[in-house]
């Protein structure tokens, strides 16, 4: 019980109880870079992937001991040294691998960070449209309530003006459901918010100030995104990895060098051994790598251009959307919000004399709130478009206009 009255007192606690702070855009990107887990769990990955690919993969060396006891109690010392060196095309296929795939894990880290403030800056987007319908709501709302005011005198003498004032109740009653509704939503996101930059939801609060409208990214080829790089450097890697696996069928050289003491019934002597591998004995082990190597870097070809053509034509896709919604915006800005606020100053002066005229003023009253709410849907929705594409920018591009 203690848990659903503390669930409920929640819901009822206005925005402006918590200390609440005003954040840029601008500020909150810098936040993310700085602050993000996922953007710093990427540069840990590709920190390990550059330490892997340091030097070049060659066995250590083996030292050992040697002791040979006689009968009579007499010894004697020695050691052993050897050493495994692969076949030279072995050793430069394994460090080209390791030294792509740590640059397609780098590409890949600039590819997470472009998706990451992509969605940053879309968060901070809906956290504002959120701020902004909420505004609104309320501003309807009002809007109702004073159309309730002049429709109750027409109702004492008009039965049809009675029924219009009911339902009118009605919605203005409906519109403080959605604006409860619009500040669960404000706190929601201020809370991934808080999350998104690693700080405290418990604590944190912050309003979004009105971002300036995104442009739409110019992205001339998609072989120049970071996720088209990363796959070419992968697929680079495993190109190598089959160079490597071809090279299996090569021997790898073994060098020993082995040192006794004398006795006294033994004299001493050193040995040294040069030893091949001979991979062709188990000819289906080095066959398998190969056939195995061959069909991965296929499979990466092939993901690779899949990924070119998905992206390609999502990018034609999406400026052609970015572009008709911009001109939905502006559209409304221009056009029909300026005309709905005029109508609203020339009705809010009238006083309606009918059933007719009374809901002509509530229409037009209306108008203006709405016509202003859909244009934060288009522009929520222009801006979701925009992250997709921003995804695939280089990090060295601006956020916005």
């Amino acid at each position: 019980r203690l848990v659903c009255t503390f669930s409920a007192l929640l819901l009822v606690i206005p925005l402006n109880t918590f200390a609440q702070e005003r954040m840029s855009l601008d500020a909150f990107l810098n936040k993310v870079r700085e602050q993000n887990l996922d953007l710093k769990a990427e540069s840990a990955k590709s920190e390990a992937a550059q330490a892997n690919a340091v030097g070049l993969a060659i066995p250590p060396p083996m030292a050992g001991v040697n002791q040979m006891r006689e009968d009579t109690g007499n010894t004697a010392n020695g050691f052993e040294i050897s050493q495994n060196i692969p076949f030279p095309t072995k050793l430069t296929s394994d460090s080209s691998a390791r030294k792509n795939a740590a640059k397609s894990q780098g590409e890949m880290r600039l590819a997470r960070a472009s998706e990451v403030l992509a969605r940053a800056k879309l968060l901070y987007f809906s956290l504002w449209t959120n701020q902004e319908r909420l505004g609104l709501l309320r501003d309807k709302k009002q809007v109702l309530e004073n159309h309730i005011k002049l429709a109750r005198s027409s109702a004492r003498s008009d039965s049809f003006a009675g029924i219009h004032l009911l339902k009118t109740e009605s919605d203005r009653d409906l519109v403080g459901n959605d604006i409860l509704s619009a500040e669960q939503n404000v706190r929601e996101r201020q809370t991934e918010i808080a999350v998104f930059i690693n700080a405290d939801p418990n604590a944190f609060r912050v309003l979004a100030e009105e971002p300036p409208i995104s442009f739409v990214p110019k992205i001339d080829s998609v072989t120049t995104s970071h996720q088209v790089r990363a796959s070419t450097l992968s697929l680079e890697s495993f190109k190598s990895r089959e160079s490597e696996a071809r090279s299996s069928w090569f021997p790898d050289i073994n060098l020993r060098y082995k040192e006794m003491g004398s006795t006294s019934m033994f004299s001493g002597y050193k040995e040294v051994m040069v030893g091949v591998t001979l991979p062709f004995v188990f000819f289906w082990e080095p066959n398998s790598a190969v056939n195995k190597a061959s069909a991965e870097r296929s499979q990466a070809e092939y993901e690779l251009e899949k990924q070119k053509r998905e992206i390609e034509a999502e990018r034609v896709v999406l400026i052609s959307k970015a572009e008709t919604l911009k001109k939905q915006l502006e559209t409304l800005t221009n056009k029909l919000i300026p005309r709905a606020e005029k109508r609203m100053k020339l009705v809010h002066n009238l006083a309606p004399r009918d059933m007719e005229t009374l809901q002509d003023h509530r229409e037009t009253m209306e108008a203006f709130p709405e016509l202003k709410m859909k244009r934060l849907e288009i522009r929520m929705e222009y801006e979701q478009v925009i992250s997709s594409l921003e995804k695939y920018l280089s990090q060295k591009g601006s956020d916005h206009e």
